[in-house]
């Protein structure tokens, strides 16, 4: 006689069972924009962030003022940078998070339009500054493809716990981007930049390896 062992047929039925009654399933709702574009949201159950509407509602009323509020001159950070460190900067940027996370900076200042590269989908301008020296090539972005979270890391009245998710909290930085590029380059034919004295004011990570700063800039004007 033949003895079946059940308990190994038990025990894949029992796990597959926990899986399906501990685990969210998680739905993707697009958020149609005018260009035909989408931008997805995640719910899990929970009402998903319309990430438009709250960059909406909050950015004259909100950020706006912030960022004026903190900005910090962007030539005098890399003095004291070139006098020291990073760290020595610190106080006047925000980290959000711990082990990994990098400081975010919101600078403004005065400078010389050197370069400006639309070839590239991620285009920018490269400038200098007035009586600094530095080892570090400085660009702000101008699109079409804008990269990175420095907007979003920079502001303090930002926080991840009001976003249902991640995907929540990134597509805002995304957003972040599209707004701030929009409000200061989207009527600014950038091709004629080039030897132009510019102010700016703008927001960038730290740099980690590299000799860039990348400052997505949040306005923008040429004097």
């Amino acid at each position: 006689m033949i003895v079946i062992n059940k308990l190994k047929y038990i025990v894949p039925i029992f796990l597959i069972a926990l899986i399906f009654t501990s685990c969210k399933l998680y739905t993707i709702v697009p958020i149609e924009e005018g260009d035909g574009n989408k931008v997805s949201t995640i719910s899990s159950g929970e009402k998903a962030v319309d990430v438009k509407k709250y960059i909406e509602e909050k950015w004259d009323a909100v950020f706006v003022p912030e960022i004026n509020d903190r900005r910090q001159k962007l030539s005098d950070i890399l003095l004291e940078v070139n006098k020291s460190n990073w760290e020595a900067v610190y106080e006047k940027g925000l980290k959000k998070g711990d082990i990994g996370a990098k400081y975010n900076f919101i600078v403004t200042d005065t400078a010389l339009v050197k370069e400006v590269n639309t070839e590239s989908r991620s285009g920018y301008i490269v400038i200098t500054l007035d009586g600094v020296s530095t080892d570090y090539t400085i660009k702000l972005a101008i699109g079409p493809v804008l990269k990175g979270t420095a907007i979003r890391d920079s502001l303090k009245n930002i926080n991840f716990n009001e976003f249902v998710n991640q995907m929540d909290y990134a597509s805002l930085a995304n957003e972040l981007n599209k707004k701030a590029n929009q409000d200061c380059i989207g009527s600014m034919d950038v091709a004629t930049l080039n030897g132009k004295t510019i102010e700016f004011t703008g927001s960038f990570t730290e740099p980690q390896n590299t000799k860039e700063i990348f400052i997505m800039p949040i306005f923008m004007g040429v004097k």
